[in-house]
């Protein structure tokens, strides 16, 4: 082979690996641009399956109608009225939902209207896409520890839209709490974030959806008014008679 000939040959070669080098560089372009398709369809159903959480807290959001008692353990959870009431009200709630807001003074109403026949329990269900609900409810177990719960839960669900530290010490505060042993145990801790869980497990075995959802004796209400629950203590009375 002659010079000239080596010489075509390299150009050649040089050639050829230019252009794998370019189909090279095409291929991996495209690879990134389906990883970065890929992703975004992550992104996507990410959102769709937040949204299809949220579709329980649309207005008018009703609960299907389930008679079937349901058995709930009421262990461990705090609760205010007597063991033996006639009803007992069985709250999931989330301390970032606004309809647990507007639900949490009317059970409290009710509990205040039959101090003597009425205990509500009160079940975590923390959703997913509210952020600071975990860290509240966190708090609130704090408070609970100092046999404040519900007080605590009533000042602060009403501010759900500013739900940080500052306010948790600020109504622990107001709440006479102990704050150096409440500021220890406010902390979202394995142990905490445990409780919550299994009170997630819980709702979903009984068909909890969204928040609020409310249990009485088991079955799932079917409304959210004063006078609905008030009714079904009134019958509940009447039947024990």
């Amino acid at each position: 082979m002659n010079q000239r000939s080596t010489l075509l040959t390299a150009v050649f070669v040089s050639a050829l690996a230019v252009l794998g080098c370019r189909a090279a560089s095409a291929d991996e372009a495209r690879l990134a641009a389906l990883e970065k398709k890929q992703d975004s369809i992550l992104a996507i159903l990410k959102v769709m399956k937040d949204q299809s959480e949220f579709v329980a807290l649309r207005v008018g959001w009703r609960p299907p109608a389930d008679t079937a008692p349901k058995s709930i353990p009421l262990a461990g959870s705090f609760s205010i009225g007597p063991e033996n009431a006639v009803v007992t009200l069985v709250e999931f709630s989330d301390f970032q939902c606004p309809y647990c807001a507007r639900l949490s003074p009317v059970l409290d109403s009710v509990v205040k209207a039959f101090p003597r026949d009425v205990r509500l329990v009160f079940k975590h269900f923390p959703l997913s896409f509210h952020a600071q609900a975990r860290g509240a409810a966190a708090a609130a177990i704090a408070a609970g520890n100092q046999g404040k719960f519900f007080e605590f839960r009533s000042r602060v669900m009403p501010q759900f839209r500013s739900l940080n530290d500052s306010l948790y010490l600020a109504v622990a505060k107001g709440l006479k709490l102990d704050m150096a042993r409440f500021r220890k145990e406010m902390a979202l801790t394995p142990e905490v974030n445990a409780v919550l869980d299994a009170d997630m497990a819980l709702g979903r075995d009984v068909g909890v959806e969204g928040t609020p959802t409310v249990f009485v004796n088991g079955r799932l209400a079917q409304d959210r008014s004063f006078d609905y629950f008030a009714g079904l203590v009134d019958e509940a009375k009447k039947r024990r008679r």
